[in-house]
């Protein structure tokens, strides 16, 4: 990445947003089916990543300690070393431990609320904090340069047509914030950089609350305050954060009173979730930095000075934002992530301090992780020298590819088209099924007719529904009004579509009682494709009982899976009668009110649908 190129890319700021158009998918088949209906059926996710950027390359070693080499470790950094009393242990992980300023953290670690990812790295890794950075934005080789980052392709993957089609009704909000003095590369995509950004988090405030920086009291400093309120108002997303803002209070009593501006920053960004912003993408940034070659540690103390104090800071403030979104009930959707460009060296220099080195540990937490730690506690020689490097275990795509799939719900055909190349996925998060939510809508095609349903969570909230069609994802018309036809909160409701096209695109409108609309997801029939050759029934399932109709007579066994919409198989069974109606129960362990996959598999015939447990 050339610098002078990144500081010239346009930003949300200052780019024309047009309201024309409402485009839910990219035209370019994934080239996988079953990722590609997986996809459809669930458009963003409603996930959100929070990602905290740790400028100037983090002491690893003094972050999370391998205990079990603490006597190598010791010599090779003696000046600065952690009595080995002070490292705070971890449950059920003998061999490793966290800096005593980790306090907070290290509880949410036994909570099984934080996953420590060992030794992240990539081959050749370059010592420049500016390169060293733009590979990490980027999600480069270390030898090329590219000119997007890996969170503005895959945004763009997601949200296509940005910015000329957006903000639109299904998605209002801005693809993501940063708070920061200028919006990272990571967001730059193959047009304009996907972010929203603001200085630092008064200037957001300023922004929500239609107030400026202070100015002389006289005619100047008047007409500065209207020129600069103008300039922060001048965004199209300026209503929805300042509604979202102030739509939800702090929860959480345990963000520090000052001087933790980091805290801070997630305080706001815990106010815009819990206030209903779509955005998936928020970026903070640790307000010192890591680059710690001086004065690491206070001598003859090494468990205060510079390091504890920012590890003290970064403890804190995730602690508060984990606490925050947990009253606010938003948990299970915000996960967040620490990276730095690079680690430090296994030995300590002759200033108190450390110099540029390899791996490092990078910390995921949220409801929604795994808890405890993937890899293995850092190889620490007997005799370090200055060439001594902590090894890399993991490439950082790796976690990239697993944010992605994994979070974001991106096909891995679509994640390899983001990162170049195919990087095998590591288990940071959870594999439980996504809960239903609202309208949620799916469908078959067959014999010339879309045969449609969709469930309504909260029925009574709801005065009518209206289903869309489009022949393109962008513009839709309407079909057909369907009255809310009782009261109860579960509702399921049918539409019948006589029609050819080699795309259908569906979804629905529904009218709220005090006037708000909200939509379906989107779903994609086609035609030309095998996908709706199946037929499911009772959908949803009941008491576990699935029928399966085949509209070819199979001549071969057939395979049936069930995967939960992360991906996960969940059920397999391998049928041999050769019948057109295959009727089987699965086991009670199947989550009810939640979307699952059914894969049929006979011959050359691979078909699929999508399902709901009651």
């Amino acid at each position: 990445m050339k610098r002078r190129k990144f500081l010239k890319t346009g930003s949300l700021i200052t780019a024309p947003l047009l309201l024309n158009g409402v485009p839910v998918f990219a035209e370019n088949s994934t080239g996988n089916a079953f990722f590609d209906f997986l996809a459809q059926t669930t458009y963003g996710c409603g996930r959100i990543l929070v990602i905290i950027q740790m400028n100037g390359g983090n002491d690893g070693l003094n972050t999370i300690i391998p205990v079990d080499k603490y006597a190598n470790l010791s010599a090779a950094r003696p000046n600065i070393i952690l009595p080995e009393a002070s490292i705070l242990p971890l449950n059920n992980n003998p061999t490793t431990g966290m800096h005593p300023a980790l306090a907070e953290l290290r509880d949410l670690y036994d909570n099984g609320k934080v996953t420590i990812v060992q030794g992240v790295s990539y081959p050749n890794p370059n010592f420049s904090h500016f390169r060293a950075t733009d590979i990490w934005f980027s999600a480069s080789d270390s030898n090329v340069d590219l000119d997007t980052g890996w969170l503005g392709r895959s945004l763009d993957t997601q949200y296509p047509n940005y910015p000329a089609d957006y903000p639109n009704t299904d998605m209002p909000d801005p693809l993501a914030v940063q708070i920061g003095s200028t919006l990272p590369f990571s967001l730059q995509g193959p047009a304009v950089n996907m972010g929203y950004n603001v200085t630092n988090p008064a200037s957001l405030l300023n922004v929500i609350n239609a107030t400026t920086d202070p100015a002389p009291n006289n005619d100047y400093g008047r007409e500065l305050t209207f020129l600069r309120l103008m300039k922060d108002q001048s965004n199209a997303y300026t209503g929805r954060i300042q509604a979202a803002y102030n739509a939800q209070a702090t929860l959480s009593a345990l963000y520090p009173a000052s001087g933790n501006s980091l805290a801070d920053q997630l305080k706001i960004v815990a106010r815009l979730i819990g206030g209903g912003l779509q955005t998936p993408v928020y970026i903070v940034n640790h307000p010192n930095s890591h680059d710690t070659h001086v004065d690491q540690v206070v001598a003859g103390n090494t468990a205060t000075g510079s390091h504890a104090n920012i590890l003290g800071i970064l403890s804190k403030a995730i602690n508060a934002f984990q606490n925050d979104i947990t009253l606010m009930g938003k948990a299970l959707n915000v996960t967040g992530m620490t990276f730095s460009e690079f680690g430090r060296r296994i030995i300590n220099n002759a200033s108190m301090g450390t110099d540029h080195g390899v791996g490092a540990p990078v910390l995921f937490f949220g409801a929604a992780v795994n808890g405890g730690m993937i890899g293995t506690s850092p190889n620490i020689p007997a005799t370090s020298t200055v060439s001594s490097q902590v090894p890399m275990q993991h490439d950082f795509r790796q976690l990239y590819s697993t944010v992605m799939q994994k979070w974001f719900c991106l096909s891995a055909s679509q994640t390899q088209t983001v990162l170049g190349s195919d990087f095998s996925q590591i288990p940071i998060f959870s594999a439980t099924a996504l809960p239903l939510e609202d309208i949620t809508l799916t469908g078959q095609y067959y014999n010339g007719e879309s045969k449609l349903n969709f469930k309504v969570e909260d029925n009574t909230h709801y005065e009518k529904f209206t289903v869309e069609f489009s022949a393109n994802g962008l513009r839709y018309d309407e079909l057909q009004q369907i009255a809310r036809v009782s009261l109860n909160d579960l509702e399921s409701y049918t539409y019948d579509h006589r029609v050819t096209a080699p795309k259908m695109y569906y979804r629905i409108k529904g009218l709220l009682l005090g006037g708000r609309i909200k939509y379906s997801n989107t779903v994609l029939l086609r035609t030309n494709d095998k996908l709706q050759l199946i037929s499911v029934y009772p959908n949803p399932v009941v008491n576990n009982q699935i029928n399966v109709k085949l509209f070819e007579k199979p001549e071969t066994w057939v395979d049936i899976t069930i995967y939960d919409l992360i991906g996960a198989k969940v059920y397999y069974n391998r049928f041999n009668d050769r019948s057109s109606l295959i009727s089987f129960r699965v086991p009670p362990s199947f989550a009810r009110d939640t979307h699952y996959i059914i894969e049929v598999k006979y011959g050359a015939t691979v078909a699929r649908e999508q399902i709901i447990f009651r």
